[in-house]
């Protein structure tokens, strides 16, 4: 399938993978920044944003890397730089080892080769077809930003809340199925494009210990935390993320890579 995206700018190819919950304008604090230097490719996920979610019950992750594929395909664009964040992280990753002559280089956030249990993830999917996404948003924005975050920038925070709230609810349980199917804990040194792992010392969802783990076991990778930060750090630490990225990818072309 082809999502609903948004292109910005006119340089290398980058493709930037939305956390579950989130949509294309999760990105905005990257857009202008970014957009100078790169051809950014925004999407919304399945059942997120205006992008529909027509199936019935549980996704694989394969299906949404098929979708990256399907876009790229779509944008005539070869090979790119790839940025994820948590469930985008997944996409990434899987992108990577599937497709390798599709990546460039590989931006992971606040990710993690498997993330919770399959029960956990059911158990929340059940949750969200029963009571809608409004149900868990409170407890959601609680694990993306940290309280003094919370604190200085509401009208932030209150956005991400929206629109995970306007989330198709059954596209949000899909994608939760299909993180809870996740496991690429075997995988990940299978990995060939160089890495850039990005967390928050403070997130409770994808740990320090999750980003050393990948960090550990991708051939070719660094891992960078933000102090204080929770698990969305692009939003969190915006001007931070967007020098280290640029950095990470001027180095790559620098070196011919």
């Amino acid at each position: 399938m082809i999502p609903v995206h948004e292109i910005d700018g006119e340089g290398t190819p980058l493709v930037l993978l939305n956390s579950l919950g989130a949509t294309l304008e999760m990105w905005q604090p990257q857009v202008t920044p970014l957009s100078a230097r790169f051809r950014l490719v925004r999407f919304d996920a399945r059942g997120h944003g205006r992008t529909p979610y027509e199936g019935d019950g549980a996704l694989a992750l394969d299906e949404l890397v098929g979708d990256v594929i399907d876009l790229l395909d779509h944008l005539g664009i070869e090979r790119a730089h790839v940025a994820g964040v948590s469930l985008g992280g997944g996409v990434a990753m899987r992108l990577a080892v599937a497709h390798p002559e599709r990546v460039d280089r590989l931006v992971l956030v606040s990710a993690a080769a498997k993330v919770g249990t399959v029960d956990s993830w059911r158990e929340r999917a059940a949750n969200v077809r029963a009571d809608g996404t409004e149900s868990i948003s409170e407890a959601a924005m609680g694990r993306w930003f940290s309280a003094a975050f919370r604190e200085s920038q509401p009208d932030t925070v209150e956005a991400f809340r929206e629109r995970f709230d306007a989330c198709d609810d059954e596209g949000y349980a899909a994608c939760c199925e299909a993180l809870g199917g996740m496991d690429q804990r075997g995988d990940v040194e299978r990995i060939a494009a160089p890495a850039l792992i990005v967390g928050g010392t403070a997130d409770e969802v994808t740990t320090p210990a999750d980003a050393a783990f990948l960090d550990e076991r991708i051939p070719d990778s660094r891992m960078l935390l933000a102090e204080g930060a929770k698990h969305m750090v692009t939003a969190e630490r915006p001007d931070w993320f967007n020098r280290a990225l640029v950095a990470f990818v001027d180095e790559g072309e620098a070196g011919g890579r």
